[in-house]
This record gives C-alpha cells, structure tokens and sequence, in this order.
C-alpha cells in the first residue's frame, strides 16, 4: 500500500471505514420498548457471523441522572473493538433517569426489558439468547448487576413473545463499583449465580466509587462461591494484572471462560 493510500485511510470516519472493510453496520437507536423515549439501544453485529454470536451488552453511567448510550463508542471503542473482534455482537443500551416518577427499581426493569428484546432478535440478529453478558460503568454496574442477581422478569405464560424471554445475563461485568452497592445489590446476591468480573482504578478518596464496594462485591461473592475476578489499576488495594496483561483482556477471557459453549 502506497504511503499516500494509507494517509487516506488514517482519516475515514468510523463508519465509512467499517464499509470500506466490509464490516457489518452498526444499527443505531433501535427502539426495544415504548414505554418511555429513552428505550433506545445500538447493535453492532459480531465481526465472525459463522454461529450464532454471544452478546456483550453495556449499560452507561452518569448516577442514573444523566449519561447515553453514546459513552461506549466515544470512551470505550476498544471495548466493542475487543469484543467484536472475538465473535461477539455488542449493544449499548439508554434507559430513563431518575424521577418524582421513576425510581432505581423501575429503571432496572426497563434494562431488563432491553435484554428480554435482545434475546428476541435472536434470528434477526444472528445471536445467541443462551450467551449474554452484562456490563457496565458506575451506575451502569449497578443495573447489570439488578439484573444478575435478581429474579428473572420472564413471564413464562405471557402472550408478547418478549415478555417470555429471560432477563437474566450469563455473566456480570461491573466497571467503577458505586456507592450504593450494598442497597441495591449485596442482598440480591446468591450461591450459584453468574459470575462477575470487577474493575476499579477508583482511589480511597473516591466518594462516588469508593473502592471498598467494589472490595465488598468480591468478597461477597466469595462468601457465596460466586465466580469472581476483581480488579484495579495500582490507585488501591485491588491487585492489578499480570505483567504484559491488561483489564480489557482479562474481561474478554473471564466473559469467555463463564459462558456456556
């Protein structure tokens, strides 16, 4: 390739470089409920559409008050780069914010609404409904753990077809464990659920993500033989990875290990 080809290709945008690859287009703001405006989400296909893909679904931050779904491509693309590229679809989900009408509780359940329609594009979308993770940063930690550790919101007996769908993931990945923690997870919490990958690079000063929650969701899932790594990048007592590893890797291979074949 010529020096002049390869200036070019250094400035195509994002999306006009996924066509010129023959990458598969992300869908963008597909709607996966009508209760509330913000039940909007993006798809991005698995890279390897060979089987049906494993899904990596991600949950933004911003206290439950503010945030998009737009953080993961703007502050993680080499997440969705990550995962992609290892055969799975990834989605990045909105949800409502907190309100006089709406509560933590009920913006957890329409998160839950989104994976029970993720799990019903399953042959639209080339997915597999048995292989899903759930992920996400501060706030968004929270809500992919509601819905680990929680009772499924499947109706078994519903007559929409998305009501039947589980909305329980296979594995939990949180990023920047929040206050917080101990309200609306620990208790949820039991033997033989999913397994849960944590990262936290907080430091002890942190008063939004005090690193001993995320200190206490390890050790809770200790206590309860809950598969769990935990995390943290040398700014507290969380161990760091390995030489020559990085958190993003180790993430993919946990997520790996845990589901099912």
């Amino acid at each position: 390739m010529s020096p002049i080809s390869v200036i070019v290709l250094i400035f195509i945008p994002f999306g006009l470089a996924a066509k010129a690859t023959g990458a598969p287009e992300p869908k963008r703001d597909v709607r996966y409920d009508v209760k509330h405006e913000r039940n909007v989400l993006d798809f991005w296909p698995a890279l390897k559409a060979e089987k049906p893909a494993p899904v990596y679904v991600w949950f933004h931050g911003g206290g439950l008050r503010t945030g998009d779904k737009s953080q993961l491509e703007k502050n993680r693309s080499a997440t969705i780069s990550a995962f992609r590229e290892a055969g799975y679809a990834v989605v990045s989900c909105n949800y409502p914010f907190l309100s006089d009408q709406i509560d933590y509780k009920e913006i957890a359940q329409h998160c839950a609404r989104s994976v029970q329609f993720i799990r019903s594009k399953e042959g639209d979308w080339n997915i597999d409904p048995k292989r899903v993770v759930c992920s996400g940063v501060s706030a968004g930690a929270l809500i992919s753990e509601f819905l680990g550790y929680h009772d499924d919101f499947a109706n078994p007996d519903a007559k929409n077809p998305i009501s039947r769908q589980s909305s329980r993931p296979q594995v939990v990945v949180s990023v920047m464990q929040p206050r917080g923690t101990k309200e609306s997870v620990l208790k949820l919490m039991d033997k033989g659920e999913a397994p849960i990958f944590i990262y936290s690079n907080a430091p002890p000063s942190d008063r939004i993500h005090p690193p001993w929650a995320a200190v206490m969701m390890r050790d809770k899932a200790k206590k309860l033989g809950i598969p769990c790594v935990a995390l943290g990048g040398g700014r507290n007592q969380l161990p760091r990875p390995a030489k020559g590893k990085n958190w993003l890797e180790l993430q993919l291979e946990f997520c790996q290990s845990h589901l099912p074949n």
